[in-house]
């Protein structure tokens, strides 16, 4: 577990602000609203976040389910780029992920290999599923360019819950996610600030395409599954 010990303090600090980060961001609130990820950065390019709601038509048990089982497995990792290697684990908590992995991110325009460690965890309550996933993160080569020693943290919400849209006859949930990323302040320090925009841009666009990713894939999980308890 060496090296993992700040990540999981991160993990519990990031489960007891849930809900604040979700009311600053407006996720608390929305219901019915168009599937695109928005985006929120910091004035000096350290801080971006990006966020999106996804209503789902099925229930909750079955929408909570499809999304563990996603990010449990190796399909988060795609849709912004490809695993190199990666070595994973449960551990005997429930509900609970250390991955260590290295993984070619790609944007648009732009690649990067990076090193990453990283805690995934499920926190199963009555009303909703909430999986938080915070790493570390060390950058090794962007359009070629070394950028040594410049790290940063990524922590990661994706919460489903019961729709308000639900009817009686008709439950309707909701995946909200949210990625946040924060540049390491005395790595940040080293570097100009076209750097610093060049590497936060590459990072919310990457972010963006991973993001849309989860939800595409977790609702055609769902259509599928729906689909096979049809034909038996």
């Amino acid at each position: 577990m060496g090296g993992f010990q700040e990540l999981f303090r991160h993990l519990e600090v990031a489960y007891q602000e849930v809900d604040a980060v979700f009311a600053v961001n407006g996720l608390i609130d929305m219901v019915d609203t168009p599937d695109d990820v928005h985006i929120r950065e910091g004035g000096d390019a350290t801080y971006a976040e990006a966020f999106s709601n996804k209503v789902l038509h099925f229930g909750l048990r079955a929408a909570t389910e499809a999304t563990w089982d996603h990010f449990k497995g190796s399909e988060k990792h795609l849709g912004n780029g490809n695993i190199y290697e990666k070595t994973a684990r449960d551990l005997d908590e429930p509900y609970t992920i250390v991955e260590e992995f290295t993984k070619e991110l790609f944007s648009r325009r732009s690649h990067a290999d990076i090193k990453v460690k990283q805690v995934i965890r499920r926190y199963v309550e009555p009303d909703r599923d909430v999986v938080i996933w915070v790493a570390r993160v060390s950058p090794a080569e962007i359009k070629h360019k070394m950028l040594s020693g410049l790290t940063y943290q990524l922590r990661g919400y994706a919460v489903t819950k019961r729709s308000s849209a639900s009817t009686p006859y008709d439950e309707v949930s909701q995946l909200q996610c949210c990625s946040m990323i924060l540049l390491d302040q005395d790595a940040a320090m080293k570097y100009g600030s076209e750097d610093l925009r060049a590497l936060s841009n590459f990072l919310i666009a990457s972010t963006a395409l991973k993001m849309q990713a989860h939800q595409d894939r977790i609702e055609s999980a769902l259509v599928e599954r729906a689909l096979r308890r049809q034909r038996t």
